[in-house]
Order: C-alpha cells, then structure tokens, then sequence
C-alpha cells in the first residue's frame, strides 16, 4: 500500500512541476509582456538553484520526521502558494513566491530513493520510476496545452495547487507516521570502499546528459511553433513535445521482459544514434518524419537514463546510497541550473535553432566520455533481464 501510495504522490507532483514546462516563454509573455529569452532562462535557472539546495536540507530535515508527515506539510504549502502565484501580476512577486515553492515541492524527491534502494528488484523500480515520470510529463502537457487555448493562462496555477492538496491528502490518510526516507537509514556494518572512478564516471555522463535534455525543454514549443511544416496549433506542438515520453512508455511497456546487452559496444552505438537523433531535430522536415525522430530521441534517451541508473545503484553499497545520491542530484541540477540560462542567452543572440547546436555538442561529449572511459574501465560485459 505505502509503496503504491508513494507512486500515486510522485506521478501528482510530476504532473504539477511539468504543466507549465513547455510553455514558459509564452507564459512570460502574456502575463507579464515579458519576451526576452534571457529572461525565462533566469527564471528556471533560479528556481533550479533553489530546487538542488533544498533537497539536502529535507534530507536533513527527515532524519527526524516521517517521510509521510513532510509531505503533508511541504506539499500544503506549495499550493497555498501556487494560488497566490495565480493572482500576482507582478514578475517580481511572482519571481520571489515560485522560489518559495519550489523548496517547499523538492521534497517529493525523497520518494525516489526510498523506493529504489528498498524494491526487491531495482531494475523494474527504476523502470516504473521512469514510466510515472513520462507518463506525469505526458498528462501535464496535454493538459496544459489543452488550458492554453481555452482559459486564461496564468490560472493554471489553480490546477497545480489542486495537485498539491491532493497530495497532501493522500499523504495524510495513506502513508504512516513511520515511513523513513532511504536517508535517514544507518547501518552497523563496515563501510565498504567507495568506487571513485565509477561514480566519477557516472557523474560527467549523468552532467551532460541531462544538459543535452535540459537544453530542448524551454524553447521546444517555440521552435515548433515558428515552423511553418512542423505544427500550426499549441496543441500540436505539446504533443510533438511530448513524444519522446509517449515513447519511454511504450518502450518500457513492449520490451520490458526482453534481455538487454549491457555491453560497452551495445551502449555506444544507442549513444552515437542518440547524438545523431539530436543532431537532425533541428532541420525543416515534414511532420510525420520529426514525430518518427522524436520517439527515436525519447526512446534512446530513457535507455541511457536507465543504463546509468542501474549503474549507479550498482556501483553504491546501502551504507553510501544517501551520500552519492545526492551528489547525483546535485549533477542532474547543476544541468537543469546551467542548460535554461547557457541556452537563453543564446538563442537570443543567435536564434532558435542554437538550442539543437548546443544539444548536440553535449551528445558528442557524452559520446567521448563513455568511449574513452569504457577503453579505460574494463568493466564486465554481460547481459541482464532488464524490469522483471
């Protein structure tokens, strides 16, 4: 119960974060008139700083308390303050109440590890974390660009304050008081030796994956949008966006009792074919053809996610998780900090089309690292039956 009540909570609060995703530039400019690029990637820039410096304090902070009754508290304040960012017509205010926001939702990020280091089966947990996510994406998207062409936009934050009660109830009346993030645990057995060159390793390649990722994300839509063959509506440019997690859902949901090759040649070659998918995104193609490329994107994308977080599980005894854990998250946030304001910057020098530049740039140098580190880092080869 508390396990499915934990995935109910984590698909909610991804639905939440993800509505506004694909439409911050618009969001910008029609409440704000605010429609320099610059701007909006300062914007999510910010909240990401605040969102990588929160969730050590809540880790902190659940050394004392219950998973369960963090959540009540954390996600009743997110909506109490997603109402207020619904009514502020003011960029400052709103700039200030969206800080406090996301430090109060980075806690859902507990969830993640408490989940994958307690499963029976990581493989299948990272897995089904991987489809809540995508499938969070998916519904937001949908439903975000559905209220954009309907209502007003900035209501949306009435839908996401929703989501944030919603939450809070079902960690109320589900989860039980001794419910214990993953990083309050302590073990009495001798630390075994860290595997430094592994994690590192781990840790560029996670780096500039999610900069590739993080780099499509903002201005997506916008790009969509100005081109004359690829969508006409909002609604279809949400669902061009949308695509490549349309595609991790189904990838999970057809292959998941198959084998994978885990071998170094296996990964690099979906690797090279997942640069060369970043790299053709940004050409003028007819429709059906960037929709075939999108799901190839999403689908290699999400077997990279999941390769390197099978590794890092691997690679990290129980009496290390907590602290390499969130030395993964502060990557991961590095990326979404420095993506958002690298790729504003240049598109407003040089154009929509400067985001698939530097996507592919970080595609060539997660190429190299893992090529390079795989020569170097003899690791067995093997095969393994993946989300069983």
């Amino acid at each position: 119960m508390n396990r499915t009540i934990l995935l109910i909570i984590a698909f909610l609060a991804i639905f939440a974060e993800s509505l506004l995703a694909p439409y911050y530039p618009m969001y910008f400019a029609k409440v704000f008139d605010i429609h320099d690029s610059n701007t909006v990637g300062w914007y999510i820039g910010s909240c990401r700083i605040v969102f990588m410096a929160a969730y050590p304090i809540w880790a902190v902070i659940s050394k004392r308390y219950s998973l369960g009754s963090i959540l009540i508290c954390t996600q009743g304040m997110a909506g109490v303050i997603c109402i207020a960012c619904a009514y502020s017509t003011s960029y400052a205010v709103f700039f200030a109440l969206s800080l406090v926001m996301i430090f109060f939702k980075a806690s859902y990020l507990l969830i993640y590890p408490h989940l994958i280091q307690n499963s029976s089966s990581r493989y299948k947990e990272i897995g089904v974390l991987g489809i809540i996510l995508n499938a969070g994406m998916i519904c937001s998207t949908l439903a975000s660009s559905i209220w954009m062409e309907q209502f007003q936009i900035q209501y949306i934050f009435l839908i996401i304050a929703a989501f944030d009660f919603l939450q809070m109830i079902f960690s109320y009346y589900f989860l039980s008081a001794d419910i214990r993030s993953v990083v309050s645990e302590k073990t009495a057995h001798a630390e075994p030796a860290v595997p430094v060159f592994s994690l590192v390793r781990i840790g560029l390649l996670t780096l500039f994956l999610y900069l590739l990722s993080t780099t499509l994300r903002p201005f997506y839509t916008e790009f969509i949008l100005g081109q004359t063959r690829y969508a006409h509506t909002i609604l279809e440019a949400g669902c061009l966006f949308i695509l490549p997690s349309l595609s991790v859902i189904l990838f999970y949901f057809i292959f998941r009792k198959e084998n994978f090759s885990r071998s170094d040649m296996t990964i690099l070659v979906v690797a090279g074919c997942f640069a060369l998918s970043v790299y053709v995104q940004q050409f003028e193609t007819p429709f059906i053809l960037i929709c075939f490329i999108r799901i190839v994107y999403g689908f290699l994308l999400f077997y990279l996610c999941v390769y390197l977080d099978l590794l890092f599980f691997e690679s990290v005894s129980s009496a290390h998780v907590a602290v390499w854990y969130a030395f993964i998250h502060v990557i991961q946030n590095i990326a979404y900090l420095t993506a958002p304001l690298y790729v504003g910057y240049k598109i407003g020098v040089n154009g929509l089309d400067a985001q698939f530049d530097i996507a592919f740039v970080c595609a060539l140098l997660f190429l190299s690292i893992l090529t390079v580190t795989s020569i170097s880092f003899k690791r067995k080869t093997h095969r393994y039956e993946s989300f069983r």
